[in-house]
């Protein structure tokens, strides 16, 4: 039996007046339950946010790019520590109201890079907009946390693609200019996908590593900070050293390694 979109939606709607599903309803459940594996969203139906990762999706990825699942966590640690916002501030989800951009109770943690929106525009808002445009990166222009979707939404009514190209987004943190490097043709639907799923996230870093031959560097990724390195360039450019970045990867890898 084919169940479409409408249906599945249908059937997450208490059916009046008793707030009891029908036993036709309860036996289609049944049977989605056992041909669907819950991390996906089918096509066409509402997004579902903090569908989580499984060890069967982190095992899969570790095949398919040849390293251990000791290696992926350690990067999705110190990138995100958690891919997701929890119970999204509500001055938050005002900015552009209900059903807008920034929409659901949960969000994916991102960073908006001022310096890299300055990039994306020519230095068009350095002046007037100084703590979103930046000829240089600074890091006392972030504000961190969920205040970054802010920055973000700011941003966005200025430009709207370049602010989507100029904030790393999710578990793995990928920058938006790099949305053709991790699988997607248009910037706007690699956020789509960044904000349905961690699933959609982990597929996004694997196509990432792949598009950027950085699976030798990620096989490296060791509890010796030197082996880190050539990763660390890799994936977070030259500022690595002055963040630490190989050490932190270091130390999160002895971590997994040791589960």
């Amino acid at each position: 039996m084919t169940t479409t979109a409408d249906q599945i939606v249908s059937l997450l709607r208490p059916a009046a007046p008793a707030n009891q599903f029908v036993q036709a309803e309860v036996d289609l459940i049944d049977r989605l339950a056992a041909s669907w594996d819950g991390r996906r969203v089918p096509a066409g139906a509402a997004p579902i946010a903090m569908i989580g990762l499984s060890p069967q999706d982190f095992a899969a990825a570790a095949k398919r790019l040849g390293c251990s699942v000791a290696q992926i966590r350690a990067v999705d640690e110190v990138e995100s520590q958690g891919g997701w916002f929890k119970d999204v501030r509500a001055d938050i989800l005002a900015l552009d109201g209900p059903g807008g951009f920034i929409d659901g109770p949960h969000l994916p943690k991102i960073l908006f890079e001022a310096h890299i929106f300055d990039r994306q525009t020519e230095g068009r808002f350095r002046k007037s907009h100084p703590n979103l445009s930046s000829a240089k990166w600074n890091r006392a222009l972030y504000v961190g946390g969920q205040g970054e979707w802010n920055r973000l939404y700011r941003a966005m009514q200025l430009a709207p693609r370049a602010a989507l190209m100029s904030a790393s987004v999710g578990r793995y943190q990928i920058m938006g200019f790099n949305h053709k490097l991790a699988g997607f043709d248009t910037v706007e639907g690699f956020w789509d996908a960044m904000k349905r799923s961690e699933r959609d996230h982990l597929d996004a870093f694997v196509a990432f590593i792949e598009s950027k031959k950085l699976q030798s560097a990620l096989r490296a990724i060791s509890n010796v900070h030197a082996d880190n390195i050539a990763f660390a360039l890799g994936y977070n450019g030259l500022g690595y050293a002055r963040n630490g970045y190989h050490i932190k990867i270091a130390k999160a890898h002895a971590k997994w390694i040791s589960r």
